[in-house]
């Protein structure tokens, strides 16, 4: 999502209101849950991988805010303010999932709302309306206040600086496919329950915070809660469950959990973690008497679904292993790792070659070499070879912790107070830049592969493969390819000589990497195809006809144009099979 965010004083000409919650005090909480709720829903509907940021789904999401998404245009309750947007150019912004968190976790944490719904009038809604452009207009202020000498003052580190700044906002704009998500899930969920050492404590963890004691029905239970959430004719995420179910209402409970951490405030960047929200992504209507049922509104679908996946990766770590003491902090990053991470991905390329005969894959024991005078090293985690084009890959599981500072870069001094090559290094920039590429000619010599071949001139394209969505957003991934290439110049290693050629640096998450498998299993693509369609769309040569952001686009975007169909394998698609193994 590349637009300009539109604020309350762009559309009404005048300084937002200081105290906006007062704008809403008439209007009963879950009200304004189930308003901002729906237009959630429609920028991030679960029935497809990507946001919807279209002006007819802006346009949609006003009316419904109104009220009046049932009515013929031109009777339209809110013409006035459907004509006076339409005066912006197509790339302004009202409502974006960023602002839709915000706002929930705001009137989540804060009480004193009309207890009854009221008649509702044009001057009601309205101020729902002037409440999200205020939303707007504080979000916003996090972001502009960049100034005019910063790149001045940084050169080229502005990049850097830049992509930090605008990540606490940045961040939320990837989802991912619920079919891809909910099936890594399964497979680690898996691998935790079959684990010698963890699986005990997982079993103990689902006991102790949800009372339940078996996975599957855990996971069964929350996939069809998932599933049968969406309301098309309100366009609304929630849970309707009568009071007999009483095993899921437990962990349905347990999800709507009010935590009350306390809403950092404005200007503390740490107010988009939404921690609230991610820690319990359902919201419990209170329940009104002669309804037969209880009502949980889904206040994010994403968050919903990456809560059944990080509610095993940081929940358990956070709540569980670590106030046990029952492991370090390495060793459960190693399980994640080396007993998850990278065997997913490893099999998704396995299955993705599978019908390749000219493609050349190799990955763990086989990319493992001692060189003279050195013990054994993996080289690579994945190499992959078409003719003379090869990928050279690393897998990072890491999620970007909340409490780091890269998260919270307000100011030149925030930034310059980073250890930014250990971020590098933790996220496995620094290794395949100074090994996996650096050291490539001495390498190549071991691996099983056409030597002949590999003695001639090749294409090599660096490739990370990351597990959190923030390193392959937009800003991020500009940063990641510019310090690739320093690394590699700081060390006078030619980009392009008689030996090689090194192609920009991509960044593909593991959601990515999962839409890919069915085509190129099929073999209708390529994945050099992939990652050239890639290099297409970021090429810095296309700004002045394109506009600046041409350099921010991700991979997320080559799939969103050139992958249509397949974005689940077939392997997956039969979720029955899962529970059958």
């Amino acid at each position: 999502m590349m637009g300009v965010i539109l604020k309350y004083s762009d559309f009404y000409g005048q300084p937002a209101p200081i105290d906006p919650l007062s704008l809403l005090r008439d209007i009963p909480k879950e009200e304004l849950i189930t308003t901002i709720g729906a237009i959630n829903t429609r920028l991030n509907p679960i029935t497809t991988a990507h946001l919807d940021d279209s002006r007819n789904t802006q346009v949609e999401s006003i009316r419904v805010l109104f009220l009046d998404n049932k009515n013929p245009i031109r009777r339209s309750n809110c013409l006035g303010i459907l004509n006076r947007y339409s005066h912006f150019p197509k790339e302004y912004t009202i409502f974006t999932r960023s602002a839709c968190l915000y706002a929930l976790q705001e009137i989540i944490a804060n009480e004193n709302f009309a207890p009854e719904t009221p008649h509702y009038n044009f001057d009601l809604r309205e101020r729902i309306f002037k409440y999200m452009l205020v939303v707007n207009e504080r979000i916003q202020n996090q972001n502009d206040n960049f100034n005019d000498n910063d790149h001045q003052e940084l050169g080229e580190k502005f990049f850097e600086y830049f992509a930090l700044k605008l990540l606490p906002f940045n961040q939320y704009n990837n989802t991912s496919n619920s079919i891809n998500l909910l099936y890594k899930s399964w497979i680690l969920f898996n691998n935790l329950k079959n684990d010698p050492f963890f699986g005990s404590h997982i079993t103990q963890y689902l006991k102790l915070h949800f009372n339940v004691e078996d996975l599957e029905d855990f996971f069964k239970r929350q996939m069809s809660s998932y599933f049968r959430s969406y309301d098309s004719g309100l366009g609304l995420n929630y849970i309707n469950i009568h009071p007999e179910e009483t095993d899921q209402i437990k962990i349905l409970n347990k999800l709507s959990h009010r935590n009350n951490i306390p809403l950092p405030a404005d200007d503390d960047l740490n107010i988009f973690n939404f921690l609230e929200i991610k820690k319990s992504p359902l919201y419990c209507m209170v329940k009104k008497d002669g309804r037969p049922h209880i009502t949980y509104v889904m206040l994010d679908s994403d968050l919903f679904l990456e809560k059944m996946y990080g509610l095993f990766i940081n929940d358990f770590w956070f709540d569980y292993l670590l106030p046990g003491q029952i492991c370090t902090r390495n060793d459960w990053g190693n399980f994640i790792g080396s007993v998850f991470f990278e065997p997913i991905v490893e099999n998704i390329f396995k299955e993705s070659f599978q019908n390749h005969n000219r493609i050349i894959f190799k990955s763990t024991n086989e990319l493992k070499f001692t060189l003279p005078g050195t013990t054994e090293t993996e080289y690579a985690d994945f190499y992959i070879r078409d003719k003379s084009r090869i990928i050279l890959a690393e897998a990072k599981s890491n999620f970007l912790p909340a409490n780091n500072g890269l998260k919270t870069v307000k100011t030149i001094n925030d930034y310059k107070d980073l250890k930014m090559d250990d971020f590098y290094k933790n996220y496995g920039l620094k290794q395949l830049a100074l090994k996996t590429v650096l050291k490539f000619h001495s390498y190549k010599k071991y691996i099983t592969d056409d030597q002949k071949l590999l003695e001639k001139k090749v294409k090599i394209y660096p490739v990370l493969i990351v597990n959190d969505p923030i390193l392959s957003s937009g800003t991020i991934n500009f940063a990641f390819r510019l310090k690739f290439i320093d690394y590699l110049k700081s060390n006078n290693f030619d980009i392009e000589n008689s030996n090689h050629q090194i192609m920009p640096l991509a960044i593909i998450n593991l959601s990515e990497l999962q839409q890919m498998e069915q085509s190129l299993h099929d073999r209708e693509e390529n994945i050099f195809n992939f990652i050239r369609y890639f290099h297409s769309i970021v090429n810095p040569k296309r700004i002045t006809n394109e506009g600046n952001f041409i350099v921010l686009r991700t991979f997320e975007q080559v799939l969103g144009k050139h992958l249509k169909n397949k974005l689940i394998a077939q392997r997956v698609r039969n979720l029955k099979k899962w529970f059958k193994k």
